[in-house]
């Protein structure tokens, strides 16, 4: 189906009625106001309260609860009461008092899911390439990065981080670790903050360092040169980091913290890379990421890489810790495992995502597994989220297929339970984002991220635990209503004060806008 011609605004506009100064200028809620207030539908019920306005009290009456807390698990026919934002009281026939009170027999009640690992800013050019076509996709993909992070502006990415975010919901996914990686200017970085944080989703919006571009739309360039660009870390850099908790995130309460991916340490010179992860934490962030596979050929000798996935090297040279998160990690051996594991880090595999990998010998099946089984705090991710679907369920599954791809993985999925499968996208999956004592599992105290699941779909199996209910049968088209710290942002199937189809065709007027950029862009050899 040919999309819908929609006169496409300027290479550099913001959106309509708003100046580039007002826009990157404006507070993250009067920017969404202004540029993204959603038009009022009939059908379309109306918020308890606004993503950033008070949650309400409200009362959860006569749910099933699938709580994936060890000391509850699943509770028939509970009710849950949300305060504060946070889970105040579970139990049978607790009184409602002035609480909004939803009726949810026969239904079952589950923790928000985690996604740890989502680059947000790709979802703005979804299916501009895809992964079904897998000698495509690995030609083009790093060139169609690339490309597209010099051609968007700072709209595009406010946009793509707010829809993002949304989908996230949407999907019953309430806290992401956002690795973003496409923001080269510091004005396109604070753009991209304020849309997912303006999305009303939970998490880390992770920075990424060393990102520049000396390109754009009509420029030949080398990929030498590209490639320099976007793995060395300047001031500029830091100023942005500087900008962003100064205007951002300055709240260490808020639902979303800012984290920090450093350059690229594969190949770099182990001082240099203690140099720049020291002056990460220096500014205090609590979450340090990066993307982790085993090279392909050993680095040199003093640079970090020099014996496999550099994990080695890193926890020699005391820059592990309980703040580091590794995205994939596929392939990690047993020892790099136990160096995770015994400093307190995290691993995230994007199962679906790295399918292909099994095309490359040094990489092959997703470590999330194995990782588990040595005690590291390990979730799930979609990764890039232009190229797969958003129904998190089908990744929670695709986790648990992908084990059956190697030996080590079928002996350990032989004993597993549908609630060990879940458990990387919710209390597991917490813990691998630092945040295990905040969310992930219903349990009294924690913030009030629930997801509430129809059960009258004909495909919903009514036997079993609620665990293999969930695991096995679960799809997005199930949830009926989202809650995020309690407030209400899906309620009956529809994301509240969401105007999708105004979102839709601003994505599309910014990809017209931003294809024939792409296309104009040169690397050259």
């Amino acid at each position: 189906m040919t999309p819908p011609k929609i006169a496409p605004p300027s290479g550099s506009a913001p959106p309509a009625g708003l100046t580039r100064k007002a826009f990157l200028g404006l507070s993250a809620s009067a920017a969404a106001a202004a540029a993204f207030a959603p038009q009022a539908m009939a059908q379309t019920p109306k918020p308890a309260a606004s993503p950033r306005g008070p949650a309400r009290r409200t009362l959860i009456r006569g749910a099933d609860l699938l709580t994936m807390d060890p000391l509850n698990k699943e509770l028939q026919a509970t009710d849950v009461l949300i305060e504060n934002g946070k889970i105040a009281a579970i139990g049978k026939r607790l009184p409602a008092g002035d609480a909004e009170v939803i009726e949810a027999r026969g239904m079952i009640l589950m923790p928000g899911m985690i996604d740890g690992h989502r680059h947000m800013w790709h979802g703005l050019d979804a299916g501009r390439i895809v992964k079904a076509e897998p000698n495509a996709y690995a030609k083009g993909y790093i060139g169609w990065q690339r490309r597209t992070m010099a051609c968007m502006t700072p709209e595009d990415n406010y946009l793509a981080e707010l829809i993002g975010g949304l989908q996230a919901i949407d999907a019953g996914v309430t806290t992401v670790l956002d690795y973003a990686h496409g923001q080269p200017t510091e004005e396109k970085a604070l753009a991209a903050a304020r849309g997912v944080k303006d999305s009303g989703v939970a998490g880390w919006f992770t920075f990424q360092l060393g990102r520049a571009t000396a390109f754009g739309p009509g420029s030949t360039i080398s990929t030498a040169r590209v490639h320099a660009d976007l793995n060395t870390t300047t001031e500029t850099n830091w100023k942005t980091v500087e900008r962003l908790q100064k205007e951002l995130f300055s709240d260490s309460n808020g639902l979303l913290q800012l984290g920090l991916a450093p350059s690229n340490a594969t190949g770099r010179a182990v001082a240099e890379v203690r140099k720049e992860w020291e002056r990460a934490r220096a500014t205090g962030v609590k979450m340090i990421a990066a993307h982790v596979h085993k090279t392909a050929q050993p680095q040199p000798a003093g640079t970090i890489g020099h014996r496999g996935s550099g994990i080695v090297d890193l926890h020699e040279a005391g820059l592990l810790g309980p703040d580091y998160h590794a995205s994939h990690g596929n392939r990690l051996t047993d020892d790099e495992l136990k160096m995770l594991r015994d400093t307190g880090g995290m691993l995230c595999a994007t199962v679906v995502g790295e399918f292909p990998y099994m095309m490359t010998p040094h990489l092959m099946a997703s470590a999330h597994g194995r990782a588990r089984h040595a005690g590291v705090a390990t979730g799930i991710g979609i990764d890039v989220n232009s190229v797969l679907q958003q129904d998190y369920f089908e990744h929670v599954r695709c986790a648990f297929l992908s084990l059956f791809l190697e030996p080590e993985g079928r002996e350990i999925v032989r004993n597993y339970k549908s609630e060990d499968s879940l458990d990387f996208a919710t209390a597991l999956g917490a813990r691998a984002v630092r945040l295990g004592d905040v969310t992930g599992s219903l349990t009294v105290g924690k913030r009030a991220d629930l997801v509430l699941l129809r059960t009258d779909r004909i495909g919903f199996a009514m036997l079993g635990s609620l665990a293999d209910r969930v695991m096995n049968f679960a799809s997005q088209a199930d949830v009926d209503s989202v809650w995020v710290a309690g407030k209400a942002r899906k309620r009956h199937g529809k994301m509240l004060g969401v105007d999708w189809a105004k979102l839709k065709a601003q994505q599309v007027a910014a990809q017209q806008r931003i294809g024939p950029q792409q296309a104009s862009i040169t690397f050259t050899t």
